[in-house]
This record gives structure tokens, sequence and C-alpha cells, in this order.
């Protein structure tokens, strides 16, 4: 009972400080912000890294590549869900950020670690430079040795991805959601998120680079390796103290947050032991396994979530596999390179559109459903008219859903001429190859020979700028599903909720990562990326399917109608 009691007054107190201090200080902001880029510096480079790491290790083989990616996609699978539970329940938030940051961190140096002795076998030192200080250490090969050395990295790389997934829902749906202020707020949840969501994209873009950058400029893997561990030591310290200033200067984050009750569990008692020891059998971890898919497919945002994790199966991005197939058809990495740079030029400008897109089309929405005669439309504003607060999170709901399918339909529009654009430098491939359909398959099974055909000039250019411009759709339309799901999930959901979400989205990765296994042909990309169309109309279909039933309607066809006339 005491300890019920202390809930329910901590929850009042939490409430009180809700009341007495909304929103965050720009010396917090800065903070919180100095904390997200070291995380995300950190979680982006050693993505990137490891699979350099693992290139070098086996130079000669893919198996090893994606053997390792899709052991850590079914990991993220079976323990995101698990993950997202853990954060839910932890009462302190201070506590729960840094346990993840420890972890991750942690498990990026131990991983470290055994990278370097695994790339420390002479075998694999012949690629080095000679005056390369880190040529000084060499193992012999020992191929079984190298083999087990391989799962513990792989094993510490799960850990690396569960602890960096554990932080960003830590982050994104809990310290974001209690700290951000309310509508109009220069720190309120749209523009927390939106910069947050451009440190995450620019570190994406330049944290690869400054490891490319190490390992060319040193000519040794290994130095990128010590490189790796270096930059996750001393983010350890400079993370710790900004979450801490946060939390300190904080009264709202250091509340006890409100925590669903607690689950029956299973415990065994010997007659001769006073203490219980309380034991989860599998079982149980599997129904609470499915009771979180229940809770997912049963939310009222589950439908948006959803499609962006469908968008995961999307080969047309710049994944490893679009990467490899663009320089086997002739493509070079500059071209690559820039061509990459400028889509993610376009994937920060969407976090500078979308706040001001959500404003527009929130007031926007509110002088049409002002001026407008719906039944529904009209209790809806009788009803948010009560409480001004309450207008202003309705306005944000209903700009956030229109500038969503703003970004899907900018996805799909933008994808369909980058298929059509890789479909006729196929088929340009094809005839300055001699090849068709009928002798694809004997010419697979005998020729070896190199067959790379001049590049069309126009083709090239219609691909990689609707590439580039679909990029901006597709991050507009992931950060307005961000704050539906942060809005409309309940607070004591949201991060098992975003911890299934993970898991959904990583089933589709795998979906991805399979189809290019099964489809390994160049020849054969065009229906991958034929594949990636449909998956995106699938995706709008499902988004603009609860955008209707939320609102009744996608576009005002009477409006647009009577300017059309108006004009004529």
């Amino acid at each position: 009972m005491d300890s019920e009691d202390e809930t329910i007054a901590a929850r009042d107190d939490h409430e009180i400080v809700l009341d007495a201090q909304p929103g965050l200080t720009r010396a917090q902001a800065f903070n919180l912000y100095l904390s997200h880029a070291f995380s995300t510096w950190n979680a982006r480079g050693y993505e990137f890294a490891a699979i350099l790491f693992t290139a070098a290790a086996y130079p000669d083989t893919l198996v090893a590549a994606a053997l390792r990616m899709i052991v850590v996609y079914l990991a993220m699978i079976v323990f995101s869900s698990s993950v997202g539970h853990w954060v839910e329940r932890s009462p302190n938030r201070l506590r729960t950020l840094v346990s993840t940051i420890c972890c991750n961190r942690g498990s990026v140096i131990l991983g470290s670690f055994f990278w370097l002795l695994i790339l420390s076998q002479e075998n694999l030192l012949n690629g080095e430079t000679p005056d390369a200080t880190s040529a000084k250490f060499a193992l012999p090969r020992n191929d079984i040795l190298k083999g087990f050395i391989f799962a513990v990295a792989v094993a510490f790389g799960i850990i690396e991805r569960l602890s960096a997934s554990g932080n960003l829902i830590s982050m994104e749906r809990d310290w974001i959601v209690t700290v951000a202020g309310p509508v109009g707020h220069p720190y309120d949840l749209t523009n927390l998120n939106a910069v947050m969501r451009r440190i995450d994209l620019v570190c994406k873009l330049i944290s690869p680079i400054l490891i490319s950058i190490v390992i060319s400029v040193t000519g040794s893997v290994r130095i990128g390796v010590l490189y790796t561990g270096f930059t996750s030591l001393i983010s350890i310290p400079i993370e710790l103290l900004c979450a801490r200033r946060v939390w300190n200067g904080n009264v709202v984050l250091q509340a006890p947050k409100s925590v669903p009750p607690s689950e029956p569990v299973q415990h065994s008692t010997d007659a001769g032991e006073v203490s219980r020891i309380e034991i989860r059998s599998w079982p149980s971890k599997l129904r609470r396994y499915f009771k979180g898919l229940e809770m997912y497919f049963t939310s009222p945002v589950w439908m948006p979530s959803f499609a962006l994790a469908m968008l995961h199966f999307n080969m047309l991005t710049w994944r490893a596999t679009f990467i490899t197939y663009l320089i086997n058809i002739g493509y070079s990495l500059n071209v690559i390179t820039i061509a990459r740079a400028i889509g993610s030029i376009f994937e920060i400008s969407s976090t500078i559109i979308t706040p001001r897109g959500v404003v527009y089309l929130g007031k926007t929405s509110r002088r049409s459903t002002m001026s407008s005669d719906e039944s529904e439309a009209s209790l809806l504003h009788d009803e948010t008219l009560r409480d001004e607060e309450s207008a202003d999170n309705t306005q944000t709901i209903i700009g956030l859903q229109r500038l969503g399918l703003w970004g899907m339909s900018g996805q799909l529009l933008n994808t369909i001429p980058v298929v059509l654009a890789l479909w006729a430098i196929s088929a340009q491939r094809d005839e300055a190859t001699g090849q068709d359909f009928r002798t694809l398959i004997p010419r697979l099974l005998t020729d070896t020979g190199d067959h790379k055909a001049p590049l069309s000039v126009g083709w090239s250019v219609m691909l990689f700028s609707f590439l580039a411009f679909s990029r901006l759709g597709v991050w507009v339309y992931d950060l307005t599903t961000q704050q539906l799901t942060q809005t409309l999930v309940h607070r004591t959901q949201r991060s098992s909720f975003a911890g299934v979400e993970n898991s959904v989205v990583n089933v589709f990765e795998v979906l991805g990562a399979g189809a290019a296994i099964a489809f390994p042909q160049v020849e054969q990309y065009r229906w991958l990326a034929l594949a990636s169309l449909i998956s995106v109309m699938a995706s709008w279909c499902m988004y603009a399917f609860w955008v209707r039933s939320q609102r009744s309607h996608l576009v005002h066809w009477e409006k647009l109608g009577s300017k059309f006339c108006g004009r004529s």
C-alpha cells in the first residue's frame, strides 16, 4: 500500500511540475542535442565501420557480410520489443539513458578489440602500407579461431544495435515527449523532433565519410578499428555529463514516470528458503512477445507505423545492395558519392520543411474546418474551442496527417521515374551487350566477361535527381509518423510500441536482404526495383486509407472545384 501511495503522489507531483515548467531552456536544449549527437555519431559510424571490417576480414566472399547482416536483423526482430518493454518499465529516466549509453559504448569498445584481433592475422596484413604503425603487430593465421572471434564480434554488434535502439527509444519516446513545450514554444515536440532528426542525418552523412578518410589516409583498416573504439571511449563522459545537466535542470524529467502495472510472474519457493526467486519461463516470454504485437496492432496509429516499416523493403535507397548494383553497371564511386551527398541534402532539408509544413497545413485545415458545414467537423470545432491548448494539439495532429500524406505521395511519385530510368538503363545495357531474356540464362552460365555498356546521361540524371527528391518525401513522412506515434500512443505504451515497431522494421529489412540474395544478378535488379515500387504503393494505400478513416476524406474536391471554376 505504501508503494502505491508513493507512486500516486509521484504522479501528482509530476502533473504539477508539468504545469510549472513547460519546455526547455536554451542551455538544456543544447546539452540534449549534444548528447544525442554523440550517440548518433557513434551509432552511424559503427554501423558503417562494421561493414568495412567484415569486408576486410573476409575479402574473397560475401557470405560473412550477408550472414552478419541477417543474424543482426533476426536478433533485432526477436529482442527489440523486450528493449522497448524494459525502457517502458524503468521509472528513472536518467538511469535508463545512462545504462543504454554505457552498454552501447562498452559493446563498441569490446567489439573493436575483437575486430582488431581478426584483422591482425598475418594473411590479412598484405593490403596494409609498409609504413603503417599497426603492421608491427601480427598474429599467425588460424581460421577456426578467426571464425570464433568473428562470432564474438557479431554478438557485440547485436548488443550495440539493441542498446542503440534502447537509447533512441528512451530519447525519442520518453525524454523528448516529456520535456517538449506546448505548441508554439521554441522547443515544442515538432521542432525537437526536427532538430534531433537533422542531427541524425548529418551524422549519417559525415561519420562514415570520416572513417573512410581515416582508413584511406593511414592505409590500414586496423587504424580504423582503433579510431572507432577511441571515439566511443572519449564520448562516454561527454554524453553522460550532457544528459545529467539536462536531467538536473528539469524537474519534469526528475519526477518518476508512470509505469504500467506489473504482469503476473511465476515464483519458485523452496521450503527451506525465505526469499523467492523470480522465474520467467519461455512460454511467458512468448506470451509477452505476442501481447506486445497485440498492443501494436490495436494502437490507433499502427497503420502509419506499419506503412513506414514497409518502406524499409525499398531497394531504391542508398543501401549496400543498390550501391553495389550501380558500381556493377558502370557508375564510378565518385558519381555515386556525389549523388548520395545530394540525396543527403534533400534528406536534411526535410527537417526544415516539416515543422513549417505542419504549422501551415494545420492552420489551413483549421480555417477550412471553421468554414465547413460538415457536422463532424463542426462538432470537432466546438469541442476544441473549449480549450485553446486542445485546439492547438488538434491542429498539429491534422497538420501531421496532411503533411505525411504529401510526403508519402512525393515518395511514390518520385519513385516511378526512378524505376523507369533504371529499366531504361538496363534495357540499353542489354542491347549493348547483345543479350535478351531468351539468352539471359545461357549467358549467365557460360559468359564470364565484363560487359559494361556506356551509360546514358539523360537517364542517369533522371535516376539520381528523382531519387534525391524521393528521399525528401520519405523523411517528411518519417518525421510526421514519429510525432503521430509520440502523440497518439498512450504514454505508458510509447516505449513498448517503439520496440515492437523496430521489430516490424527489421522484418522488412530481412525481406529486402532475402530478396537481394534470391535475385543476385545485376540483370535481375530491375525486378527488385519494380518490387520496391509496389511496396511504396502499398505503403501509400495503407496510409491514405488511415487518413481517410480519420478525416473522412483525403482532398477537399469541392474546394478545388470551386477554385478552378472561379478562375475560369
